[in-house]
């Protein structure tokens, strides 16, 4: 859990707890979080709600003082600079455009059959990645271009590659442009002022807010676009496409 909310272990090598493993760098903290995991009764999520509360999930990966002081940050003296799963990535989207399907999934088989040989996508599928089906020899692409787990080995740790497909995915999917679409027809609505969509855009994909040049640089896009119409066609598909680039971008995709 540690390795998966801090992009590394307590014990490093996730896969191998053994002699041959790294060993635990902090034996107390992992006692402790240990302890309190089997006092609440098995419960993953009061284990990861005491994590993330924590000082140390809460710090920036841009800490100069604990870059200094820890510069592989061995002893977690700031967060992991980490790109979201593919499951994240996915999700968050649904989530953000609020079409995500909040209802617990059912059997797979019952729904999509036993036969996923065929190419499989998610693209018109709502549920959370997790309630979908992970076919071994048929990965759904949206998963596989963004490095998800082999099915067919035990994986503790994700291999993380930076491809050429990866962005060809987020620049040309369906699904990506649907939800850029959807995105941008909400920060349409709750826009009351012209240039109020992009500050929505912002918060809700960035969680901060543009600084003057951003602010600028995405208003001259929007009006590029758009030709400088004030609403209707026009404007919804410019700030689709002004989405579309947020969520394509390096900021949206990592966490600090």
């Amino acid at each position: 859990v540690w390795h998966h909310l801090f992009g590394r272990g307590i014990v490093a090598t996730v896969d191998n707890f053994g002699r041959l493993g790294s060993g635990p760098t902090h034996p107390e903290l992992l006692d402790y979080l240990a302890a309190s995991f089997r006092e609440g009764g098995g419960s993953m999520k009061s284990l990861i709600r005491e994590m993330v509360l924590s000082r140390s999930y809460r710090l920036s990966s841009n800490c100069e003082k604990g870059q200094r002081a820890d510069p592989a940050n061995k002893w977690f003296a700031r967060q992991n600079h980490r790109r979201l799963t593919a499951e994240e990535i996915r999700d968050s989207i649904l989530f953000l455009s609020d079409t995500l399907d909040r209802e617990p999934g059912e059997a797979t088989a019952s729904q999509f059959g036993e036969d996923l040989d065929k190419p499989f996508s998610f693209v018109k599928e709502r549920k959370r990645t997790v309630y979908l089906p992970v076919a071994r020899n048929n990965l759904a692409a949206e998963l596989a271009v963004f490095d998800a787990a082999n099915p067919d080995l035990v994986s503790g740790k994700r291999a993380e590659t930076t491809v050429p497909t990866q962005a060809l995915y987020l620049l040309n999917s369906d699904f990506m442009h649907e939800q850029a679409g959807i995105l941008a027809g909400k920060a349409l609505e709750e826009a009351s002022a012209a240039g109020e969509e992009v500050d929505w855009l912002y918060e809700t994909l960035l969680g901060r807010r543009p600084n003057p040049v951003e602010s600028s640089v995405a208003l001259g896009f929007i009006a590029g676009l758009s030709g400088g119409a004030e609403s209707g066609g026009p404007l919804e598909a410019a700030v689709a496409h002004f989405t579309h680039v947020l969520l394509a971008s390096t900021e949206y995709l990592y966490l600090d």
